[in-house]
């Protein structure tokens, strides 16, 4: 029956008792009484672990347990602390955080809320004493303190210690935590090899197979060597036997070198020549430019005037709209008010005219008239009665009067929306007008950058029309390629810096008028079309793929060394092109490898002992360096640069680019606000016919209301006149005479005549100062409208006026200090031309008038390149010549001496490989076919085949361990790789090759943490049982298997030992009584008969 022990909180609890406050202190006293009571370590190897305790450490409070001698099975569920585990064995037994791949500082390892911990683990030692190391750790500082059977140690001697018990905690033969399972699959077969001669083979063997690398690697750098000495040997007897030929005249290399000289201050002067045409054209291009600024100047003066005149009239227009408002609101209401004294008046005076009339008749039928007043009284009841009730009537007129309010309101938005839109359709009319002008300048601008790429086809056209035809025809068939083919370089390329424009057309002279493809049938085409067919001689060229990708192309230096050679760039960092035209260019030319300086004053010698660089280039020279194969001696050879004559301007692409899509972006704006122009227009022309609507909707209710005030006037007149009627009937029966009364009525019909007429004639004085006042306002208004709409004209018009000023300014500037530079050299050119011409003998004018006069700067260039190319083959042999020989001479018997000491050497250290060899593969060998032998067996006990092969090579670097596995019977043995096999796979291979050195390694213990996580059940199955049967053969060293997960009806084996880890804060008591179940199964299976 399997032992089995169980990690708990209770069991904590009830150790922290027994501790009490002894926290991190074990007094020596007390020492060896913990050491006592452990089984008999008899059972176990020497360095197995007998005890493990822990306090405060990640999740444990506090946890002790005793493992078994051989194979010990830690399970717990995810999270409880079985890792743990592992991490307080490394950690215990000396090694640094690192090796687990978890935290990397060791305070990190104690329990959070805790400021120290401790871990401690007792080692079995057959020779004596068993050993207990102890690990205090300090949170707060990232400390820890080391002690060895309760003495003070330093982490050096614990780890001392250990290894001399043969662990090898950062062995993953040995100790696999959980974070480095991947690991050991990912390991190279190398270092395969070399940990597994540290776990099996032992120090000696490793120490043997390092030795036999270091001197095979020193037996490489002597060869090396050797073969530099025996090439430089080669090089100068080569060198000597030249030296022996015959030496050109000396007065012939002086002509050859005076004409050098004539052609040199030809140059000069032909450069001038350029040189001032130049300047004149910047001469002239200057004057423009100023005359342009101050035409602009003049125009903006006055602009900004009169924007200034009319802000002060908009305003003045602003103030005298408010004014006439106010006087307008003011003398409406006046006028209101005398209306409504008029009405009142004519209706006083229309009843006294009655009362009058009736008057009169009085005298003739008083009783007539009696009763024709109280027939009236009648009737007028009646009318009184019959009417509509005046409530009703004036609850219509409200409704009428308060649905005019609101159809007020909607035609003041719908009037505001209309003047909104007009206002919208200004703005954008303004805008199309500032975006037209940007597009205009834009065209003319990116017109100008245009021209340069026309520019050099053009002067292509007259240097090479071959060339020429070529371009016109790839133009007209681009089409018909598989992919795009560049034309020649010199059309596609610009130069960022134009101070090194002379460098790279130099560098790139014999590929300018090249045609590269990208791909060879491509090629094929058209070299059948323009070769043999149109009969042009053009170069075309096609890289390969590698030579057409610009990643493959690497600069010998990183740009901060560059510098610190004085150097600016590389050239291809001064070229602008298509990366794959760049990328051919530095397969062809290597511009990614030749630096470039403005500065003449390199340290060049510091340049060529580098070795870095075989081209490089100042402003004005460019230089070749060759470093002889023998000698390692480097010459170096100065080329004077000529003149750009092609990129003497280049194309901004990026700027290009950028006015295109501005000019893009203009052409859409203007579309956009021609748009907007039309939904404005319609949306205004909808809510015109809305108000239109409005005015005759509002004419039918005024109508209406209108109808309505005569009905209530004509019934409060009704009233008016029964009361009226009533009260002439009363005057009628008491009056006693007609004429005083009549009198009366006259005089009262006079002064309300009188009265009338007055406020009749103030009404119509109002009247007219309301519609004087009407008229003054609308015209305020309309001319505040036209002067605002005017300012905002002006004031758009001024400060695009004032934009162009600025941009004129600043071109005048640039044009003014290129002009300045373009006459400064010029002038410099022309003294050093004047001063090397005054040099010259008076016999030397005519040749030189005859050898130059006429003739073209490039021609002269040509001239004096063929020149200097002559004077090169004419030398005179002199003493340093002599000197040289015998120096080589010298160098050969030395470099003789060097090769026979190096092959000395070499066949000294061959034999004392060959003495280390033969010991060390011969255990090796023996191993690995033990090793291979177990491996195998595991493997065809789970239906798999499986081998470990030695990898033999001439470098030792090399040799390795090859693990061979197949899973599947259609499958071939294949190398187990991180990638090929699943990571159930892998698990399976690896603890399968660490069961095979079960049986020859030294180690007291291994460790493997989760080694079946992706297995599937049948080969868990078959692993664990071979795991427990190779771990508890009496005398195998100890075994931890860590697993949160078992299958049902595993193999178990007596001398097995499991561990389960409970972890919670509210443990059962009765988890840990394992006694109680077991006893519980025993009986339950004797009831039932087993």
């Amino acid at each position: 029956m399997a032992k089995i022990e169980t990690l708990s909180k209770r069991q904590r609890d009830e150790d922290d008792e027994r501790v009490g406050n002894q926290d991190l202190v074990v007094p020596r006293n007390k020492f060896t009484s913990t050491l006592n009571g452990f089984p008999d370590k008899t059972e176990y190897q020497h360095g197995s672990i007998l005890k493990v305790s822990m306090k405060s450490f990640v999740t444990y409070e506090y946890c002790s347990f005793t493992p078994g001698p051989n194979l010990n099975m830690i399970i717990g569920p995810n999270g409880t602390g079985k890792s743990t585990i592992v991490c307080a064995l490394a950690l215990g037994l000396g090694w640094n955080t690192n090796l687990l791949g978890r935290a990397k500082d060791i305070s990190e390892f104690v329990k959070h809320g805790a400021d120290k911990g401790w871990i401690e683990i007792v080692l079995c030692n057959r020779h004596g004493s068993n050993v207990a190391i102890k690990r205090h750790i300090n949170k707060n500082n990232n400390t820890s303190i080391w002690k060895i059977n309760g003495e003070n140690k330093t982490q050096k001697e614990v780890l001392k210690k250990v290894q001399s018990f043969d662990i090898q905690v950062d062995n993953l033969c040995q100790f696999l935590p959980q974070d480095r399972v991947s690991e050991f699959a990912q390991m190279t077969p190398q270092e395969l090899l070399r940990e597994t001669q540290r776990a099996v083979a032992g120090e000696e063997s490793l120490l043997a197979h390092q030795k036999m690398i270091d001197l095979w690697n020193e037996h490489k750098t002597i060869s090396a060597s050797m073969k530099g000495d025996l090439e430089s040997i080669d090089t100068n007897v080569k060198r000597n036997a030249v030296i022996e030929k015959d030496v050109l005249r000396y007065n012939q290399r002086e002509a050859v070198l005076k004409k050098v000289r004539l052609l040199e201050i030809w140059i000069l002067y032909a450069t001038y020549g350029l040189a001032k045409e130049e300047y004149n054209t910047v001469k002239e291009q200057r004057r423009v430019y100023f005359a342009m600024y101050k035409q602009l100047q003049n125009e903006a003066e006055p602009m900004e005037r009169k924007c200034n005149e009319m802000k002060d009239i908009e305003k003045k227009y602003g103030e005298e709209k408010a004014l006439l408002d106010r006087q307008y609101q003011k003398a409406v209401h006046s006028m209101r008010s005398k209306g409504a004294l008029i009405e009142a008046t004519e209706g006083e005076g229309e009843e006294t005219r009655k009362d009058l009339d009736r008057l009169q008749a009085k005298a003739q039928q008083r009783q007539v008239n009696i009763n024709n007043i109280k027939r009236k009284i009648a009737a007028q009841q009646e009318l009184i009665d019959g009417a509509q009730p005046l409530e009703e009537i004036e609850r219509e007129k409200d409704r009428l009067h308060e649905q005019l309010l609101a159809m007020q309101d909607e035609n003041r938005a719908t009037r505001d929306r209309i003047e909104l839109l007009q206002s919208k359709q200004a703005e954008i009319v303004e805008n199309s007008k500032q975006t037209g002008v940007l597009m205009t300048d834009h065209r003319r601008r990116l017109d100008a950058l245009d021209d340069i790429r026309n520019r050099r086809l053009q002067q292509l056209q007259r240097q090479d029309n071959d060339v020429f035809e070529a371009v016109m025809w790839l133009r007209e068939h681009q089409k018909e390629f598989k992919m795009h083919v560049f034309e020649p370089v010199c059309l596609e390329l610009n130069i960022k810096n134009m101070k090194h424009v002379m460098a790279i057309e130099s560098t790139l002279r014999n590929h300018l008028k090249t045609i590269v493809c990208q791909t060879r049938d491509d090629y094929n085409y058209i070299t059948r079309e323009l070769l043999d067919k149109m009969k042009l001689r053009v170069n075309i060229i096609a890289p390969t793929a590698r030579e057409l990708d610009l990643d493959n192309h690497r600069s010998p230096v990183s740009q901060s060394q560059l510098k610190s050679f004085g150097f600016d760039c590389f050239m291809l960092d001064a070229i602008d092109g298509p990366p794959a035209l760049l990328a051919a260019l530095c397969a062809k030319s290597g511009i990614h490898s030749i630096p470039v300086s403005e500065n003449n004053n390199l340290d060049f010698k510091t340049i060529r002992e580098s070795r870095k660089f075989k081209r490089y280039a100042t402003s004005t020279t460019i230089y070749t360096i060759s470093y002889s194969r023998h000698t390692s001696e480097a010459m170096e050879q100065a080329s004077q640069l000529r003149p750009a004559m092609i990129f003497t301007a280049s194309v901004d692409h990026d700027e290009r680019n950028r006015l295109i899509q501005q000019v893009d972006a203009a052409r859409s704006k203007l579309e956009e606000n021609e748009r907007a122009i039309r939904e404005y227009t319609a949306e205004e022309n909808s809510l015109r016919k809305v108000h239109q609507e409005y005015t005759t909707k509002r004419e039918a209710l005024n109508s209406a209301r209108k109808e309505l005030v005569v009905t209530i006037k004509r019934q409060e007149k009704h009233k008016i006149d029964m009361d009226t009627l009533k009260r002439e009937l009363e005057r009628k029966l008491r009056e006693p005479s007609s004429e005083e009364e009549e009198e009366r009525f006259q005089l009262v019909l006079r002064k309300l005549a009188s009265k009338r007429c007055k406020l009749t004639l103030e009404y119509l004085e109002l009247a007219k100062e309301c519609q004087r006042l009407f008229s003054k306002l609308t015209v305020a208004t309309l001319n505040r409208l036209q002067s605002h709409a005017e300012l905002q004209a002006i004031e758009a018009e001024s400060s695009e006026k004032a934009r162009q000023l600025k941009e004129m300014e600043d071109q005048y500037a640039a044009a003014n200090e290129h002009y300045d530079e373009v006459k400064a050299r010029a002038k410099e050119i022309l003294d050093k031309a004047k001063e090397e011409y005054n040099t010259l003998q008076p016999e030397d004018v005519p040749e030189f008038q005859a050898l130059g006069k006429g003739v073209p700067l490039e021609r002269l260039q040509d001239m004096l390149f063929e020149e200097k190319a002559k004077s090169a083959l004419h030398y005179t042999p002199n003493k340093a010549v002599i000197e040289k020989f015998e120096q080589r001479e010298g160098e050969i018997k030395a470099a003789k001496e060097k090769v026979e000491s190096k092959e000395k050497k070499l066949s000294k250290i061959k034999s004392e490989i060959e003495s280390i060899r033969g010991p060390w593969y011969t255990k090796l060998s023996k191993l690995i076919d033990k090793i291979s032998k177990g491996f195998s067996e595991s493997f065809e006990k789970i239906g798999c085949a499986g081998e470990v092969k030695l990898g033999e090579h001439e470098d030792y670097d090399k040799w390795c361990i090859e693990i061979l596995v197949k899973f599947r019977d259609e499958e071939k043995l294949q190398k187990l790789t991180g990638q090929r096999q699943s990571g159930g796979e892998r698990s399976v291979s690896t603890i399968m090759y660490l069961m095979a050195l079960q049986s020859l390694s030294n180690v007291s213990f291994r460790v493997v943490d989760e080694i079946n996580q992706g297995m599937d059940p049948r080969n868990e199955r078959m692993v664990h049982s071979q795991l427990v049967e190779n771990a508890c053969i009496e005398g195998t060293a100890q075994y931890f298997l860590i697993t949160p997960k078992l299958l049902p009806n595993l193999d178990y084996h007596e001398r097995m030992k499991v561990l389960c880890i409970y972890n919670g804060e509210w443990l059962s008591e009765g988890v840990t009584k394992w006694g109680r179940y077991l006893d519980n199964q025993r009986r339950s299976k004797a009831a039932n008969g087993y």
